[in-house]
């Protein structure tokens, strides 16, 4: 729903030269289901046909259709859709890890004082959407088994 309801967001997030990981951008707000696959679209458009596409393909049917309908949106783009099991906070622990040890750094913006105050409070905060896709992403670019550089969670 737009302005209320659940959370939607995208981080994209790579690796650099130095083996640190960088977090370039989060998109985080309440969509409606039309103006959540825009912003996919748009967000896809600047990212560039180099960046891989990650979604979240929640459970049961209508999980599902929202993902395939994410997917057919990005036609033309790398999309890979994905349902993680298990808790969020086991599925983070890894990016957890490397940021307490201080390899993550934030692309300044003004996205970061939202992020931050998430991740401080995860995973008892009210939110932790932002930490999921954190996790997700950095799960894909830290395995990278297939050439991607740059990871976004929807």
């Amino acid at each position: 729903t737009d302005g209320a309801g659940a959370y939607t967001a995208g981080v994209k997030i790579g690796q650099g030269e130095d083996g640190l990981f960088y977090i370039l951008d989060v998109v985080r707000e309440q969509y409606s289901a039309p103006k959540r696959e825009r912003t996919i679209r748009l967000t896809a458009e600047l990212d560039g046909l180099l960046v891989d596409q990650w979604i979240e393909q929640e459970p049961g049917s209508g999980g599902k259709e929202s993902a395939e309908s994410t997917i057919r949106n990005l036609a033309g783009y790398t999309i890979y859709a994905e349902r993680p099991t298990g808790d969020k906070a086991v599925r983070a622990e890894p990016f957890a890890i490397q940021v307490e040890a201080g390899n993550v750094r934030l692309l300044r913006g003004d996205w970061n004082q939202a992020y931050i105050d998430e991740m401080k409070t995860f995973p008892v905060g009210k939110y932790k959407d932002q930490m999921d896709a954190s996790g997700g992403g950095f799960n894909k670019v830290a395995t990278d088994n297939y050439g991607a550089r740059f990871a976004a969670m929807a």
